[in-house]
């Protein structure tokens, strides 16, 4: 058996990550569903996302949408204290402090954290695109991480990053770094982070309950340190808009910036 959280399991917040799975896990089990006693974390998370022993997973919004919709079952998604819709969430746009500039006159590189993300990639292309910005003249590079995108643009070695607006939270309170770079603007909300499971369909009401009850059963001081303030149960048809999106601006995009199904078309 799988478990993992790992789309906002910070170092600094692991043992809160930790404590809330022995509170979903217990709600898990009192629904008949067998579950890990700890999180797998591992750096192989399409290889988790596609395994068939995930019994409770979360993804990025976009590989859900353009490729694991067709293995996994859809759970819902939380929701966080990001003064957004419920399950929904968006990235900040952020430059090196003191250079605030208008998006439609960005020239200068940018940096993602990883060509996968959804929060970190595809909503900046679109904002990029939409601000008509001529893409070929745009440099793009991954980091690796969010963190490590808002350390480029802090240290000068980027211009521009999309950061997902839960890390830049958690950036704000563990990174020092946060202080030397400025938000020049908000991405459009999309539907939030999908927690997924390998699990068969008629478990599927039994993991949102699950996941619901885990939340309400938060502490006041869990809570804020995870900023997880609630749970929307949805349907794979609510992330076809970020597909769409995504398919919109594809052929625009520089071809450093190409983005390949292949990687997450795991097989199974």
């Amino acid at each position: 058996m799988l478990a993992g959280l790992p789309m906002y399991d910070w170092p600094e917040i692991s043992a809160a990550t930790d404590e809330f799975w022995t509170l979903l896990r217990g709600c898990l089990l009192r629904r008949g569903i067998d579950a890990p006693e700890a999180l797998t974390r591992q750096d192989d998370l399409a290889g988790m996302w596609h395994s068939p022993d995930l019994v409770f997973g979360q993804t990025c919004a976009l590989p859900f949408a353009m490729d694991l919709n067709r293995h996994v079952r859809l759970i819902g998604s939380p929701t966080y204290d990001i003064g957004c819709a419920p399950g929904c969430y968006y990235s900040v746009l952020i430059v090196p402090k003191g250079r605030s500039t208008e998006l439609e006159r960005f020239r200068g590189p940018v940096v993602i954290n990883e060509f996968s993300s959804q929060s970190g990639f595809a909503t900046l292309m679109l904002s990029l695109v939409a601000a008509g910005v001529d893409m070929n003249e745009v440099n793009v590079r991954a980091s690796g991480a969010h963190r490590a995108s808002i350390k480029a643009v802090a240290n000068g070695e980027a211009e521009l990053a999309a950061i997902d607006v839960v890390s830049f939270t958690l950036a704000k309170r563990y990174m020092p770094e946060a202080d030397a770079v400025e938000v020049i603007g908000c991405t459009r909300p999309t539907p939030g982070m999908a927690l997924i499971s390998a699990l068969p369909d008629v478990a599927t009401d039994g993991l949102a309950s699950a996941f619901e009850e885990a939340v309400k059963m938060l502490s006041p001081s869990l809570r804020r340190e995870l900023l997880l303030i609630g749970f929307l149960r949805r349907n794979a048809e609510d992330y076809v808009g970020v597909a769409e999106a995504w398919r919109s601006i594809e052929g625009q995009l520089p071809s450093d910036a190409a983005y390949s199904l292949k990687s997450f078309a795991v097989p199974r």
